[in-house]
Formats: C-alpha cells, sequence, structure tokens
C-alpha cells in the first residue's frame, strides 16, 4: 500500500470521527495502565519554604503530646492542672489506685492485653495509659530572666534516646534544674517512653524547644549566664570548672559524636569528667550521657 493511500484512509477516519463527536477533535485515547496528571499546585522550587509549614516560635512549645503510660506518669499527669486529659483507659486493679479529677474523662477498662494492643510494643504500661494535650511552657529567655542568681540549665545537643531523656528529667528535678532545653528538630516525643522513665516529672520541669542551640547559648551568655560542655578531650577537670557560684548552662552532647562544633565554640569552657579507667578492652571508654549528667549537675550544685 503506498503512503498517500494509506493517508486518505485515515484521513477518511478523522473525518467521520469528527461528525460522530458534533466536528470537535476526537479526545485523544489513553494507554490502558496510565493515569491523567492533574496540578493540585505549583510546582515548589528547591529550598522554597513559602509552601511549607512555619515553624513555631520558641514560647509556648509542646511537649508530652499522645499517649502517657505507667502509674508514676499516669499519677503526675492527672495531677497537673495544666495537663488536659482526652482518655483514660485503665484496668480495674489500677483505677484503685489512681484518682480522677473532675475534669478528666469516664476511665474506660480495659484488660490488660488490650492495653498492650493500643501501645508500642515493649510499652510497660503497669495497667494505665492516657491520651493527653501537649504542655506549653514558657520560652527559654523568659526563665532564663526570672531565674535566681545560683541556678542551672541543662541542654541538651541532639540527644534523641527518650530513656536518656526520661532519666535527665528525673536529674532535673532532682538537683532544681529551671530548664531543659533542646533542638526542636532532634528531641524523642515527650510522651510515651520519655514520660514512663521520667516517672512523672515531664509535668513539673520546664523543656523548652528550640531552634538553634548554639544561638541559644549566645544569648544566655549575652544575660549573665555561663556555659560548661563536657568534652572528653579537654584537660580542665569538671570539679574546677564548676567552681564558684552564678547561673551555670550544662551542655551535654550524644554519645559518640558528642558536642557539635559550633555549639562546642559557643560554650565559655568545656570541662571532663576525670576517668581511671584505661583505654583497653573491657574497661570503661565512657560514661553514659545520662550518668555524666547527674555528675555534672551534682558538682554544680555542691560548688554553688
Amino acid at each position: 500500500m503506498s503512503s498517500d493511500t494509506r493517508n486518505r484512509r485515515f484521513a477518511k477516519k478523522g473525518a467521520k470521527s469528527s461528525e460522530k463527536s458534533g466536528g470537535k477533535a476526537p479526545r485523544p485515547r489513553r494507554s490502558q495502565g496510565m493515569r491523567p496528571i492533574r496540578a493540585v499546585s505549583a510546582p515548589r522550587k528547591p529550598g522554597d519554604t513559602q509552601s511549607r509549614r512555619p515553624r513555631p516560635s520558641g514560647k509556648g512549645r509542646e511537649g508530652g503530646a499522645g499517649w502517657i503510660w505507667g502509674f508514676h506518669a499516669a499519677k503526675a499527669a492527672l495531677s497537673n492542672p495544666k495537663r488536659t486529659i482526652h482518655d483514660i483507659v485503665i484496668t480495674q486493679k489500677m483505677s484503685e489506685r489512681l484518682e480522677f479529677g473532675a475534669k478528666s474523662p469516664s476511665p474506660r477498662f480495659a484488660l490488660p492485653s488490650e492495653i498492650d494492643r493500643m501501645l508500642p510494643k515493649g510499652a510497660v504500661h503497669q495497667g494505665v495509659a492516657l491520651r493527653a494535650a501537649p504542655l506549653e511552657w514558657p520560652d527559654i529567655s523568659d526563665i532564663a530572666a526570672q531565674a535566681d542568681d545560683d541556678a542551672l540549665i541543662l541542654i541538651l545537643d541532639q540527644i534523641t534516646d527518650p530513656h536518656n531523656v526520661g532519666a535527665m528529667l528525673r536529674l532535673c528535678s532532682a538537683f532544681g534544674i529551671s530548664a531543659l532545653v533542646m533542638q526542636d528538630r532532634h528531641a524523642p516525643p515527650l510522651s510515651g517512653a520519655a514520660a514512663k522513665v521520667a516517672v512523672g516529672c515531664l509535668e513539673t520541669i520546664p523543656v523548652c524547644l528550640v531552634t538553634n542551640i548554639a544561638n541559644t547559648l549566645q544569648d544566655l551568655s549575652k544575660t549573665g549566664w555561663f556555659s560548661t560542655g563536657l568534652a572528653g578531650e579537654t584537660s580542665l577537670d569538671l570539679s574546677q570548672a564548676l567552681a564558684g557560684g552564678g547561673k551555670r548552662v550544662i551542655v551535654m552532647g550524644a554519645e559518640g559524636p558528642g558536642l557539635r562544633p559550633r555549639v562546642r565554640d559557643n560554650c565559655d569552657q568545656l570541662a571532663r569528667i576525670p576517668m581511671m579507667s584505661s583505654a583497653i578492652p573491657g574497661q570503661a571508654e565512657s560514661l553514659n550521657v545520662a550518668t555524666a549528667a547527674g555528675i555534672a549537675l551534682y558538682e554544680a550544685r555542691r560548688n554553688a
């Protein structure tokens, strides 16, 4: 078949199709399995932040949203007038040990196995779980401005383990810390495991989530706070570094990487915990970050 004959046949088919569609151009057929592309919004350029959800400011940052489980954590949350409880799931036996305020919802009774299925695997709930609204705390600048002359602030640089953060909250309560500060992008959920390990201290210790820890250290320094970062490679012992009083900031880095460079640079000094172990297999190379924080806070209080 010549090309002219084939083109005439296609032209006739196109004319018949046009007549059936009322003179309109026929809709092109779509291959099977393909979906039409519908633009729901304008494409975003790399680095464009206009369409992203704005990050909230430091003031009024929330913490402790979601499920809270365990006897002590639940008891503290139920006793906190600033906490809004949306749901209470509890065993009959545990309900006899807890008091429910007038603003609390009516508890729902369940078997331990039913509560297990509602929570993350391995959660030790002891027969009670609360679903709570987040807490709101003041901005770190407000806390710093109202603090006493011998106040302490604990800053965690990218410590993300909820068990360590929960242990830090207990330390903050034990040593009278004014606030626990973390970076908002690298902080574990302030509920669940962290609240369980904190045994209720989440309800009483302000946790301030900031955008930039280095900038926060600069701001605190301008208002009379003196910061000490823990670093094992320095020669200054912690007891010497924390001698004297004044408003103190203790800065803890993550296990392994330690303090980030810019955070280190904005500490007024670096100090180490002297250890008697040797760098040989079978002896401690370092301490758990919560253990190290406990030693640092004790030294700060002892030397105040």
